[in-house]
C-alpha cells in the first residue's frame, strides 16, 4: 500500500500520454465502501509499526492456503467493488484496464473471466516476489518487473506473462544535479563512501538498527530518508548516530546519484529506481511479507545483496562500494532489467474495433447511473476510443 504502486501508475500514465492516448488513475481503495479502504490502509500501517508478525502471518497464510482462499478473496472483493469498479469502466469507457494493485487484479479477473468485462484487461506486477494475490486467470496480460518473476507468474496461473522491467522516471538515469553538486550541498566530501538508507515512503522498519549497522561496517556517511514518518526522522536526529538525516524529499533521483550504496528494507519501487541510476542496492533486516519475499528474489536474480547478518552486511558493502568486479556485476544486473517499455505491451492491447460497450448489459449499473457517469467524462477527451483506465491505489 505504499507509494511504490502510485507512482508505477503515474509513470505509465505520462508515458501513455506522450504516446497520445488518454488515461485516468482510479485510486481502488477509493471504491471500497463504509471507508474500508481508509481501514485497510490504517490496519497495514499499524501491523508493519506495531506488530510485523501479524503481517508476515498474514501474508504468508495467504500465500500457501491454496485456491479456496484465493477464491474467497476474489468473492469478498468482487462484492464490495464491483458496482463500483463497474460505475467507473462506465464512465472512462477504457480500451484497455491496468492494475498495479492486487485486489483491483482479483476483482478485474474475475469480471474478464465471466465475460462481463469486454476490454482487456492487464496487471503491472510492482514487486519482484509474485504473490499469489497478484495472480488472476482473467487477467489477459501479466506485466513483471524481471524474466524471473514473469515466471513466477506463469506458475501461479497467470495466463500470459512477460518480463518487461521496472516503470521508473528517466530522471533516475539523469539528474539534474551533479554528485559533486549534491555532496557539497549536503556536506559530504568526495572521498567519503556514502550508503543512502531508504524505508519506503512510510518510513517503515528498524531504520536505527539499520544506519547503526551500516556505521559499524566501517567508514560510511549514512543518507537516511525517512520518507514521510516525522517521528523517525526525530529519532535519528536525536540518537546522534550522525551522518545525513533526511524527511519526505523530491530529490531522490539526485541523492542516488550522490551515493554509492542503497540499502533498503522493501524491495519495492526505490529499489527499480536505483536500478535504473546505476547504483548497487543491499537489502538489510527487511520488513515483514513482501519485504523479505522481495530481498530474497532480487539476490536470487543477483540484482542485489541480500545481507541477513552484520558480517554479512559488512561483506555486501564492501562489494557494492568498491571499485571492481562485483560492483559492476551488480550494476549491470540491474541494468539489464530494463529489457523494454511496459507501456508498448499495453498500448497494442488496445483493439481495433473499439465499438460495443464496456460491459454487457447484466452488469450495467442502474440506467440513473449510468446517465451521471457519462456527464462526469472529461470534455477533454476528444478521442474516447483511446482512453486507457489504470486502477493504482494511493
Amino acid at each position: 500500500m505504499g507509494a511504490g504502486h502510485d507512482r508505477a501508475a503515474a509513470e505509465l500514465g505520462r508515458r501513455l500520454a506522450a504516446a497520445g492516448h488518454d488515461y485516468e488513475i482510479v485510486d481502488f481503495l477509493h471504491l471500497l465502501p463504509f471507508g474500508l479502504g481508509w481501514l485497510l490502509k490504517s490496519t497495514y500501517e499499524f501491523q508493519l509499526r506495531r506488530c510485523p508478525w501479524t503481517y508476515e502471518l498474514g501474508y504468508k497464510l495467504l500465500g500457501s492456503a491454496g485456491r479456496l482462499l484465493w477464491r474467497t478473496n476474489v468473492f469478498i472483493c468482487s462484492v464490495l467493488t464491483r458496482r463500483a469498479v463497474c460505475r467507473t469502466l462506465l464512465r472512462t469507457s477504457p480500451n484497455v484496464v491496468v492494475s498495479t494493485y492486487p485486489f483491483a487484479s482479483l476483482v478485474l479477473g474475475h469480471l474478464r473471466r465471466t465475460e462481463r468485462l469486454r476490454v482487456p484487461v492487464v496487471t503491472y506486477l510492482t514487486d519482484f516476489a509474485v504473490h499469489p494475490l497478484w495472480v488472476h486467470d482473467g487477467i489477459d496480460l501479466h506485466l513483471a518487473v524481471s524474466e524471473d518473476s514473469a515466471q513466477e507468474a506463469s506458475l501461479r496461473g497467470a495466463r500470459e506473462s512477460v518480463g518487461t522491467g521496472p516503470l521508473v522516471s528517466d530522471r533516475f538515469r539523469t539528474p539534474t544535479r551533479s554528485r559533486a553538486e549534491v555532496r557539497h550541498a549536503l556536506g559530504i566530501e568526495e572521498s567519503e563512501r556514502v550508503a543512502l538508507v531508504v524505508a519506503g515512503s512510510l518510513g517503515f522498519g528498524a531504520v536505527p538498527s539499520v544506519v547503526d549497522g551500516i556505521q559499524s561496517c566501517g567508514d560510511y556517511h549514512v543518507i537516511a530518508v525517512c520518507g514521510s514518518n516525522t517521528k523517525l526522522q526525530a529519532t535519528l536526529l536525536k540518537a546522534g548516530l550522525g551522518g545525513t538525516v533526511l524527511g519526505w524529499t523530491d530529490e531522490m533521483a539526485e541523492l542516488m546519484g550522490s551515493a554509492d550504496v542503497l540499502v533498503e528494507n522493501a524491495g519495492g519501487l526505490t529499489a527499480m529506481e536505483a536500478f535504473a541510476a546505476g547504483l548497487p542496492v543491499v537489502s538489510y533486516q527487511p520488513i515483514a511479507g513482501h519485504g523479505k519475499d522481495n530481498a530474497r528474489h532480487m539476490d536470487h536474480a543477483q540484482v542485489s545483496h541480500y545481507a541477513r547478518t552484520s558480517v554479512e552486511l559488512a561483506a555486501a558493502l564492501e562489494d557494492a562500494t568498491t571499485p571492481g568486479p562485483a560492483r559492476e556485476a551488480l550494476i549491470d544486473a540491474g541494468h539489464a532489467l530494463f529489457a523494454e517499455d511496459p507501456t508498448q505491451r499495453i498500448i497494442d492491447l488496445v483493439p481495433a474495433d473499439a465499438s460495443g460497450p464496456v460491459l454487457v448489459p447484466a452488469d450495467r449499473p442502474s440506467p440513473r447511473e449510468v446517465a451521471a457517469a457519462v456527464r462526469r467524462v472529461p470534455s477533454h477527451w476528444s478521442r474516447p476510443e483511446r482512453v486507457i483506465a489504470i486502477m493504482g491505489v494511493v
